[in-house]
């Protein structure tokens, strides 16, 4: 029964012609495909890669310029001059007399 359903292959000039065989032509373009959407694909991740090493290098930057900023206050809060007046002017502190001082041996 499924022989009545094909018919027969014709012969021009003495050559038969046969049915394509579609199946590698196709197996080849989508091969092509996959490999065109990877590259496509490895290529716009480079690219948002770079994206992000810029942006943290941004920020790298300007959290070393806060932590020169940082440092520069410390510096500056812990002059002695300045805990002096403030424990002075704040705390009511002053320096001991002879007397409050007791040697140690």
């Amino acid at each position: 029964m499924a022989d009545t359903l094909l018919k027969p292959i014709p012969k021009i000039n003495g050559f038969s012609l046969h049915r394509p065989q579609l199946l590698p032509t196709f197996l080849f373009l989508g091969l092509v495909l996959a490999v065109s959407l990877f590259i496509v694909w490895s290529r716009l991740q480079v690219v948002n890669l770079d994206y992000d090493i810029s942006r943290l290098e941004s920020e790298l930057r300007a959290l070393g310029q806060q932590t020169q900023q940082l440092r520069l206050e410390a510096a500056s809060l812990s002059r002695p001059d300045r805990i002096e007046a403030l424990a002075r002017r704040d705390l009511g502190l002053r320096f001991p007399t002879s007397r409050q001082i007791i040697p140690v041996r």
